[in-house]
Formats: C-alpha cells, structure tokens, sequence
C-alpha cells in the first residue's frame, strides 16, 4: 500500500467513508478547491450499505418513515408474516433511545416538518444529478421509467394518496389508478397473484445502479480531481487536541488533515461512542436485496408492494428485488430470507425474473435517525464535520447533502465556490 501521505498542500479534508455519501462529499469538496483524502476500511467504493439497494431515485414523493399511523400498522404486523418491517429488535435495551425519539416523531405535524426538510434535500440532489452527470458522463443504468405503488386495501390506497397530496405543495405529479389501470400501465403484473386494489403512478421517478455511480465516480475524483482515495484502511481512532481533531490514527499509522468528515453511516459511532457525537443516534435497519437475470417479461416501471414491503426494478440486464426493514445488527441472510423474497416477487410478477436461478445477495444496514433527517454539518470539535444518517434515501440524498456540506465547510473555512 503507498504511504498515506497527501501531497497538496493548503486546506485538507479527510473524509471517512467511500459509499456514496462519502464520495459524493468528495466530489463536492474537491470541486470547491480543497485538498480531499478518502480513508476507506473496504477494499473498493460502495461496498456497504450503497452496493446493492433498491436502485430508485424518487426525488418528488420521498416521506418520513416515521408517520402518526407507523406505531398502530407495526403492533399489527407481528402477526402477519407478510410484512417485511421487523421491529422486534426494538425490544434490545441498546436501542430504546432511538426508538423513543422515532415515536416522538410519530405525528402528523411532525411527519410533514420531516418530509418537508427531506423533500427540500432531495430537490438538490436532483438538480445536482443532471449537472453532474452531463459534466463527467456517468454510466450507471439510468433511467426514468416511473414508478408504481401497489396498495391491496381501498383505505390504504386513499390514506397514501392523501399523503402523496400533501407532497405535490413540493412539485412533482402523481396518478391514483385502479387495479386493472396497474397491470395496464405494468404488464408485467398479468397473472399476479398479490392482492392489488389500485395504486398510485409517479411519472417523474428514477432508477439506476448506485454502485455502478459510485465506482465511475471514484475514478472520476481520482483521475480528474485529483482526490486520493485509501481502500483496506482500518480506522482505530481520532486523535483530537484540545477542541481540535488532529488525525486519524490507522494501523497503517496517522492521517493528519485540517478538516475531518464521517461519512461512513452507522460505522462513524465507532469513532464516536455513546449518543452519536452529542446528535441524534443512528441505528443500522437492515435490508435484503436479490438479482436476478431477466425474465421474459421484465418490468419497466419501478413497482413497489406496500402490503409485502418490497420492491422490484429493472436494471440494464437484471431485474433487482429489495425487501425487508430489520432492526437487526446481524448480517446474514438466511435461506428463507431468499426464498420468502424470491415468492412474493414472483407472485407479484411471474415472469419478470428468472426466479428458479440462484440470486446475487446482498445485506445493508441503512443509517437512520429517529427522524429520518440526516445529520449534515460541524459536531463536537471546530473541525470535525459529519454527512451521516440517511437511512434508505441515501443515493436520492446524497448529491443534495454533499451541496450542503460543502457550503458548511466552505463557509466555515473560506471556500464557497463549488458545483
């Protein structure tokens, strides 16, 4: 491994973490004219929790997951094998202050302050992502087919829609449809055998590989901005001076900087023990997603089933299935985690995937804070900065929160041009 040293000199900013949140605050950061280092445990970027999600960027019709009903719908839920949110972690004694914060957040004028302050992260980040790819052409399966949200209950497909309501304040369309309107607008849908009492239509929604995004952009720092990034890099600590942090101490020795960024999720408690940096905690709710090749008739809108709590899309020459929301530290995926996933799929859509072939798998813990808001800015030391807690929204966040860190530090440290 070559030395971690950076040769710049002037201003430097080491960031923690290169999912994407960290390699987004990179891009930004090094495009505002600092010099950026990328201190990553893993041996390449994303990973983690960015490697394999659900692939969707909805940038219009996003919502906090803590909302008034959430409480009522999960008592209910641990009686239906169906569901795919699992809060009995919930019950473990280390989690009982994130959850008494999240159910603080379980009301209505609290679910639209949140909603409200993601919508506005959002709308960044997409302004952000076409001005970002046209300038380095990216390639990472894009598309914007839409998206299809599938209710089974006539009352929960009219509580959705008054949701989705409160969101067009913020732009963006959507369209209630019947049951037979879905399999219209989503052929792949003939022969479901889920039940469907309509659903609501989102013109505007995105999809696309957020790991194929992050590794083009990796080369992209690297090669143009002239980031170094440092992969299979154990963190041990920060080593702090007074209200300063002076480096990070690795086993392959100290990484001095001016400025130090944790952008690495959940890992950064690591770094930082007990309540999250004097913040808001982060719990990691795991997530399960399964590839597959396509079928013979692969969908072309993003489809996601409230009841069953998952997703599937196509992306390039796979079809992508991500389900489950544990409040699990484990990191396995059992056998009838695969084969419970693969079946409400394929009874949502027969033929999309070829469902009998042997999945690529993936687990991810997503970063999440009790209101579902990230933490973005200057925490416990003059220079010590955190891009942390994005929970399931962390690709659609990730360009509007480097934008916000950026002008943070920028502002705190005499650089404010940037993208």
């Amino acid at each position: 491994m070559p030395p971690l040293i950076h040769a710049k000199t002037g201003p430097r900013i080491v960031v923690v973490g290169a999912g994407i949140i960290g390699l987004t605050s990179a891009l930004y950061l090094a495009q505002a004219g600092f010099s950026v280092v990328v201190v990553e445990r893993e041996p390449g970027p994303c990973e983690n929790a960015s490697k394999a999600n659900a692939g969707q960027l909805l940038y219009d019709r996003i919502a906090a997951m803590a909302a008034p009903g959430f409480p009522a719908s999960q008592a209910k839920a641990l009686f239906q094998s169906d569901q795919g949110v699992h809060v009995s972690g919930l019950l473990h004694p280390g989690r009982w202050p994130w959850a008494g914060a999240f159910l603080r957040q379980c009301t209505t004028a609290a679910w639209q302050r949140n909603t409200s302050a993601l919508l506005e992260i959002a709308h960044r980040s997409r302004s952000a992502m076409t001005t970002v790819t046209n300038r380095y052409a990216l390639d990472f399966d894009w598309r914007k087919p839409g998206k299809l949200v599938l209710y089974s209950t006539a009352a929960g497909l009219a509580d959705a829609h008054e949701k989705f309501e409160f969101q067009t304040r913020f732009g963006g369309r959507h369209e209630v449809l019947s049951a037979a309107e879905c399999v219209t607008r989503e052929p792949a849908l003939k022969g479901t055998t889920r039940e469907i009492a309509g659903g609501i239509y989102l013109p505007d929604a995105e999809v696309g590989d957020c790991r194929k995004f992050g590794i083009a952009l990796a080369s992209v720092l690297v090669d143009q901005l002239d980031v170094q990034i440092n992969y299979g890099v154990e963190i041990l600590e920060l080593v702090r001076d007074k209200s300063r942090i002076q480096a990070l101490r690795t086993r392959n020795g100290l990484i001095n900087g001016d400025v130090f960024v944790l952008a690495a999720g959940k890992a950064n408690a690591n770094l930082a023990p007990g309540r999250f940096l004097g913040k808001k905690p982060i719990t990691g709710i795991k997530g399960i997603s399964l590839t597959f090749p396509l079928g013979d008739a692969a969908p072309d809108l993003s489809v996601t089933d409230t009841t069953g709590k998952f997703v599937v899309l196509r992306l390039g020459n796979r079809v992508r299935v991500a389900g489950y929301a544990m409040f699990s530290d484990d990191p396995e995926i059992t056998q009838s985690h695969v084969e419970k996933l693969t079946e409400k799929a394929r009874g949502l859509m027969p033929h999309a995937a070829l469902f009998n072939e042997t999945p690529d798998t993936w687990v991810g813990f997503r970063p999440t804070t009790p209101d579902d808001l990230p933490m973005i800015g200057r925490v416990h030391s003059e220079n010590l900065f955190v891009n942390a807690g994005h929970g399931s929204l962390g690709w659609t966040l990730a360009l509007g929160s480097a934008e916000i860190l950026q002008e943070k530090i920028g502002g705190a440290f005499g650089r404010k041009d940037g993208v």
